[in-house]
């Protein structure tokens, strides 16, 4: 019996919000499962670097965990064999994980395969990474938009530079379709939040009275942007 060797699929470097705000997409078989973001791109293995803000070791067995915050929001590691991965790990310890994206009851996280602790120098470098990194997505997804198709083929005729699954990864994502929010429903979102000095993401919706989907997207550029940051897990302020 002849086995195809399968591919080994890149660690993309990630910001937390990005992950959390994207869309689980879970397969069967072989093929891996992943997370769709909203900017089209395909997260399977990821690298994120990150402080610890908790550990988690359950005595007398093979599992245990981190809790991750890059500042965005908060994602756990989970380890269920190898726990040994996280001996000599501490809260308040700055590390890069490398691992897959899995999800369990509704939870995104991440099993890892790497931990390295890194050095505070390494974060202004990792965000300089990651503005160039969606800088280009969103140049490419306003690439597809000004083309005159809408057909995968023909996507992949005209753009042979890129990869033809990031092609298929923002048509799945359907980014090309417009939903460009309204100018006074952003502004609607920032008065919320400079008016509270800091307010809680449910909060958000409450009194805005907008759909969660809506007020996501936005949160998503205002954190995106650095015009607002999470002091907290799920609590938005004005920078």
């Amino acid at each position: 019996m002849i086995f195809m060797e399968a591919k080994r699929i890149t660690s993309r470097k990630v910001s937390v919000t990005e992950i959390t705000t994207g869309r689980f997409v879970k397969k069967s078989g072989f093929e891996s499962s992943y997370v769709l973001t909203q900017l089209g791109r395909k997260l399977s293995r990821v690298r994120l670097l990150a402080l610890i803000v908790d550990k988690y070791l359950k005595e007398g067995s093979n599992y245990g965990a981190i809790t991750l915050d890059d500042g965005t929001q908060t994602i756990r590691c989970k380890v269920f064999v190898n726990v040994k991965i996280l001996d000599g790990l501490t809260k308040g310890e700055l590390v890069d994980v490398f691992g897959k994206l899995k999800e369990y009851n509704g939870e995104v996280y991440i099993m890892p395969e790497i931990i390295r602790k890194a050095s505070s120098n390494t974060e202004t470098l990792r965000l300089l990474e990651l503005e160039e990194i969606y800088k280009n997505q969103k140049s490419l997804v306003a690439q597809m938009k000004a083309l005159p198709t809408r057909d995968a083929k023909e996507f992949k005729a005209v753009l042979k530079d890129v990869d033809p699954e990031d092609i298929d990864a923002i048509l799945e994502a359907d980014c090309l379709t417009e939903k460009e929010v309204a100018v006074d429903t952003k502004a609607k979102i920032l008065d919320i939040i400079k008016e509270a000095d800091g307010i809680d993401y449910l909060k958000i919706i409450e009194k805005s009275g907008l759909g969660e989907n809506e007020v996501d997207q936005i949160v998503q550029d205002l954190l995106e942007k650095r015009i607002c940051f999470e002091p907290s897990p799920g609590m938005i302020k004005v920078l």
